[in-house]
This record gives C-alpha cells, structure tokens and sequence, in this order.
C-alpha cells in the first residue's frame, strides 16, 4: 500500500505557505524550502519523525523526472511568445549551448584548483550543476515584473537547456570510467538527444492539433494535455532522446498553433486552470522535499565547497552573459543588443534547484567507480547549492527588478 500521509502532509503546508508568504509579500519557494528544512529539523526531536523522514524521501529520482516535472515544463511552455523567442533565438541557442558549456568548464576548472580536488570529479560536480533549473526559474519570472520578451529569454533557456547539461552529466561520468574522451560519440549522442526530442514534441503537438478538431469537451480535451505533457516526455526518454526538450517543444506548439486554432475560449480557460493547480502541487512537493532533505544532509560539512561553486557558477554565468553585448554589437549591430538592465536579470535567473539535486542522486543507484566518500559530497554539495541559490537568487532577483524595472528601461 502507498503511504500518502507524506504527500498530504506536504500539500497541508504548502496552503499554510500560501497563506503566510502572500501576507507578508515573501517568495514562496523559499518560504517553502525554509519550513521544509525547518520541519526536517523539527523531527529530530518530536514524534513526527516517521511522517517527516517518509516525507523526506518522495523527491526521488524517477518521481521528480517521470511525475512532477513534466507537468511544471508543459504548462510554462504552454505561455511563451513564440514569436519573441524567434526574434531572441541567437541569444536563447548560445545560452542553452555556449553558456552552459562554458559555466560547466569554468566552474569545474576554477573548483578543482582552489580545492586541489581532480578535475574529473569537480567536473562532473559542475556538469550536474549545469543546467538552470526551470521550476526555479518559471516561479521566479511568475513573481517578478519584467518584460515580457525579457521573461522570454530566460524561460525559453531553463526549458531547453538540460539537454546539454545531462549530455555533458554522461560524457564526464563516462570518462570517469573509461579514462577515454570521444568527442565525436559525444557530439552525435548530443544531437540525438536534443533533436529527437524536438521531433517528439512536434509530432505530439500535431497529434493534438488533429484530435482537437473532432472534440467539443472541455474535460476531455484537457485529458489530451495530460497525455501530451507526459506522453512526450515518456516517448522521449524511452528513446534516448530529451524528455524536457520534447515536453517544452510540445507545449510551445500547443499554446502557439493548437490552442488559437482549435480550442474554444472556454476549453483554454479550463485547460488554463488545470494546470495551474497540478503545477501548485507538484512544485509545492518538490520545495518542500528539497528543503527537508537539506535538514537531513551533510552540507554543513562542505560548506566551504559549496561557497566556492555557488561563486564560480555565478562568475562564469555572468562572464558569458554580459560577453553578449559587445559581441552582439560587432556582429549584428545595435539592435541585437539587450537594453543593461536586462543581463542582470539573465544572470541572476541563473538559479540551480531540483533537477540537479535529482542528477546527483541517480549517482546513487549508478554503477560507478566513484567512492561512496565522492558520491556523498557531490550529493551534499549539489543540496546546498540548490537551496542557497534558490533563496539567494529570489532574494537577489526581486530587489533588482525592483530597483531596475521601476519604469521602462
């Protein structure tokens, strides 16, 4: 039998939280990860120890990837401008590719020396960083003022990037193994991976469009979006190829093509406000996780390697980041710049949470030849840079826009 009191009891907090952050204007993923590692706490010394520890282990891999995520993935990608992602792709394709290569390489490189740790391993710990995280970054862009073809860039890239990130997650590991890099295996798998997965959420975005004509019920049509969110997600992982990707794409195509052309009013408002309160729970679930197993980790303990990352990933974003303006201008001119303020934003949205924390635990079941003392750090290093830069990177973000987005840049 499943035990569900973990999950109601989760959900029970997140509506306290709900109630608690809006009253007081505080962000809700972190007010969410700071009762998640409060009530963590809490257990070691009360009678909820057996609800909370049972609470601390629903984030695990294959139920964060295969049951929370793609719901979050499907809904955000069903609201972005197609149209403004176009004009911006340059920018979106060098930050989903380049910069998360470049923040990986820097960040290995600059860890391994100040910690005098071996390359491999601090770049499978920056390769498993990586990607930004898209719950966080999606809650982020949701709270904060800013323009909408700016909340473009910065959405479409958490969406799309974790191809690359988990790419590049493999590649290292299997060197790690093998002693052996093969660049060219590696860049044919890359492809494969972001290009099927494209391919798969075109395909389903095509098989709604084709259903939709033929339906006039609003329940019904949203239970097609279930079967979209997570049908494409499935088919792309069981073939070797992004589920994210494919989702994200999927999504896109639904809320740009499908829902103008074939949906009535009535069923978008409906499909609207079905997938708000899925994505409520599902991203409830995870910060709450997060900041219990935060509770119950050995961070403390790497705290310095933790500090280290977080500054690392931050400097080698921004490098990256901020490197577009003057090459935007010589290039293409002016008019492919973005105005200052905005590559603030594009860097502080730079923000790691659960995927990567789910990543290090695969280390877990993974046959590897890493230590149990390495795969311990990782996961404990990789726990804190999350949560700190969730809290951090909201914290941050907010007084920014508000300083910077008072009036029109």
């Amino acid at each position: 039998m499943i035990a569900i009191e973990p999950y109601l009891l989760l959900l029970l907090a997140a509506i306290i939280i709900v109630i608690i952050s809006t009253r007081f204007h505080f962000p809700y993923t972190v007010a969410l990860v700071v009762l998640g590692a409060l009530l963590g706490l809490a257990a070691e010394w009360t009678g909820l120890r057996g609800v909370i520890g049972g609470a601390s282990n629903v984030l695990t891999p294959d139920l964060f990837f295969y049951v929370l995520l793609p719901p979050i993935i499907f809904e955000a990608a069903l609201h972005v401008n197609f149209r403004k992602l176009r004009a911006r792709a340059p920018l979106i394709l060098s930050l989903v590719f380049f910069g998360v290569l470049f923040t990986a390489f820097f960040t290995g490189l600059v860890v391994s020396y100040l910690l005098a740790i071996p390359l491999a391993l601090a770049l499978l710990l920056s390769a498993i960083l990586s990607p930004t995280d898209p719950i966080s970054v999606i809650d982020l862009l949701h709270r904060l003022k800013v323009p909408e073809e700016l909340s473009t860039i910065v959405e479409s890239e958490s969406l799309l990037n974790d191809a690359v990130g988990v790419i590049l997650f493999v590649v290292v590991l299997q060197y790690i193994e093998s002693g052996v890099f093969e660049p060219l295996f590696s860049a044919v798998d890359f492809l494969w991976v972001a290009g099927a997965g494209v391919g798969v959420g075109v395909l389903a975005a095509i098989a709604v469009y084709v259903l939709h004509r033929h339906l006039d019920d609003p329940a019904v049509e949203t239970a097609l979006s279930v079967v979209v969110a997570y049908g494409s997600f499935l088919l792309a992982q069981d073939i070797g190829a992004s589920g994210i990707a494919a989702t994200a794409i999927a999504g896109i195509a639904v809320g740009t093509w499908v829902a103008p052309r074939a949906m009535r009013p009535e069923v978008r408002l409906t499909l609207t406000t079905f997938w708000k309160v899925v994505v409520y729970i599902s991203t409830s679930v995870i910060f709450l996780s997060m900041g219990l197993i935060f509770a119950i980790s050995n961070v403390l303990q790497y705290l310095d390697i933790v500090v280290i990352v977080l500054v690392a990933l931050f400097v080698g974003r921004a490098l990256f980041v901020y490197a577009h303006r003057p090459l935007a201008r010589i290039l293409r001119g002016p008019d492919a710049q973005l105005p200052r303020s905005w590559y603030g934003v594009v860097t502080l949205a730079g923000v790691r949470g659960a995927i990567p924390v789910a990543l290090s635990f695969s280390l877990l079941s993974a046959s590897t030849s890493l230590t149990g003392k390495n795969v311990s750090m990782i996961i404990s290093v990789v726990i804190g840079v999350a949560i700190f830069s969730v809290i951090i990177g909201n914290l941050i973000s907010g007084w920014y826009v508000e300083e910077h987005f008072r009036t029109p840049t």
